[in-house]
């Protein structure tokens, strides 16, 4: 299983969850290569459009 807190979300490079930041959006770690790039940009998005697979509302 995947320990999200040690590695970047963007790229997948080990990181130290001590130094590394973290996207405000996710609270995700990504580390200094990947901070504020499209590629940052692109995973966010990806994520984004994860969330809503499958959901269903249940306010009806």
């Amino acid at each position: 299983m995947t320990d999200f807190a040690r590695q970047c979300f963007v790229c997948g490079k080990a990181v130290d969850p001590e130094q590394v930041e973290k996207n405000r959006q996710f609270n995700l770690p990504v580390c200094s290569d990947c901070k504020d790039t499209d590629r940052e940009k692109e995973a966010i998005a990806q994520l984004l459009e994860g969330m809503a697979e499958g959901f269903v509302c249940g306010c009806i």
